[in-house]
């Protein structure tokens, strides 16, 4: 199975979950790293931090469309005069399943789960509809988390898309946690803090520390 790895917002730790994710798991299973969609080239992509990171044990996809400026992806499409087409990701995801039918895909969203993918109203959201695949949700641990979390679960539950837990990223906050847990009613699978230097060594203890009960490896197995 494959698990796609969706945040509340921009810049709350998605790419660092995936790749702790990959590094936590690719020791046992053969997995890849795929974001179907990213923005922001100009300053690096986050498929690059991923190769850099976690590159030894997994496979690094390439993305469907990649643009350079840091906007919404239905921006960045209409600068470039393309049109993202969900069709196209749709197949690459059946695609990049049948290439090695024993791998699983850690799939990386962009932005929030609202975001607009094309000018026509099509959201990040639909296209999760569409993949059929479990979410992990990441979010921030700092103060107002608690309102984008629960915020992003009802999103979530409202399109019936299955989850497989909440992640905080950020300064442990036990007291946030429990909120999340109690209110979002949603398993806070881990907590990524604040990493000293973000690298492959690091990468790998926080690896160590991350779902230590094993919960998600039943998407991998």
């Amino acid at each position: 199975m494959s698990l796609v790895v969706v945040g509340t917002d921009t810049d709350v730790g998605k790419t660092v979950v995936s790749s702790v994710l990959l590094a936590r798991y690719g020791r046992r299973f053969p997995l890849a790293y795929w974001k179907p969609i990213a923005t922001g080239a100009a300053d690096g992509t986050d498929s690059a931090r991923v190769r850099r990171w976690v590159g030894h044990r997994v496979d690094v996809l390439p993305e469907t469309y990649l643009f350079e400026p840091p906007v919404s992806p239905h921006l960045a499409a209409r600068l470039a005069g393309v049109a993202i087409e969900p069709d196209r990701i749709l197949e690459d995801l059946v695609a990049h399943g049948m290439a090695d039918e024993r791998r699983g895909l850690v799939i990386e969203g962009i932005g929030g789960l609202l975001v607009p993918i094309n000018d026509h109203g099509y959201l990040l959201a639909h296209l999760l509809e569409e993949m059929q695949l479990p979410c992990l949700l990441v979010a921030r641990s700092t103060l107002g988390t608690i309102n984008h979390t629960l915020l992003a679960l009802e999103a979530l539950r409202r399109r019936r898309i299955a989850l497989a837990g909440a992640v905080l990223c950020g300064p442990l906050n036990r007291e946030n946690r429990r909120a999340v847990q109690r209110f979002g009613g949603v398993e806070v699978i881990g907590e990524v803090d604040r990493l000293p230097r973000l690298g492959r060594r690091t990468i790998e203890a926080a690896a160590r520390r991350f779902d230590r009960s094993a919960r998600l490896r039943q998407y991998f197995e």
